[in-house]
């Protein structure tokens, strides 16, 4: 099995013309360089070949992308380096910006902003607060469902929401190994 795991570098801060005082850095800025770090290394190269592979092999074309769990990109240096796949996966894929909704309850302002600047949907709080801690959403098209950083019941819910061979032949999904938590509740039960 290949290493999929991903280093973050140190962000630096500019220095502000003149003066010498360091400002931080402009959120973008932070997302544009977790993008170069991880498209460095041949990190992100692989991780979109599994991807490729697995939309061939379910002959799933036009996927659109639902991101739960993403965690807050001015916040988190590990959710701008997750924003940077998820930009670098819709890129690859040639998904249009507009077809990739993003939810997390945790986004801010400046969060939502980022995301609308990219052009993807932020879904409004109002509405997708219940469906994204209920998670009983049935897909109505293929989609790549990305959840790096959900609990087993969003997951639960997702899948038994479209518990037919047909729903689930139109979801790929881009999380944490399921296994990880089956492994943890079969040891616990044990």
């Amino acid at each position: 099995m290949e290493d999929t795991s991903f280093a973050y570098s140190q962000a630096t801060t500019r220095a502000r013309e003149g003066n010498g005082k360091h400002e931080p850095p402009l959120l973008i800025d932070l997302v544009d360089r977790c993008k170069a770090d991880i498209e460095s290394n041949g990190w992100i190269t692989a991780c979109l070949g599994l991807v490729q592979d697995a939309l061939r092999k379910t002959n799933i074309s036009c996927p659109g992308v639902l991101c739960l769990g993403l965690g807050s990109p001015s916040l988190s240096r590990e959710a701008r380096a997750q924003l940077a796949f998820l930009i670098s996966l819709y890129t690859t894929l040639e998904i249009a910006p507009s077809d990739v909704s993003v939810y997390d309850p945790v986004f801010t302002d400046a969060d939502k902003a980022l995301f609308q600047s990219f052009g993807m949907r932020c879904l409004a709080d109002t509405a997708s607060l219940l469906f994204c801690y209920d998670g009983k959403h049935e897909v109505e098209q293929p989609t790549i469902l990305y959840m790096p950083h959900c609990d087993l019941k969003l997951y639960e819910n997702i899948i038994g929401a479209n518990w037919s061979e047909e729903q689930l032949a139109r979801i790929i999904f881009i999380s944490n190994r399921f296994s990880d938590y089956t492994d943890k509740y079969v040891y616990t039960i044990i």
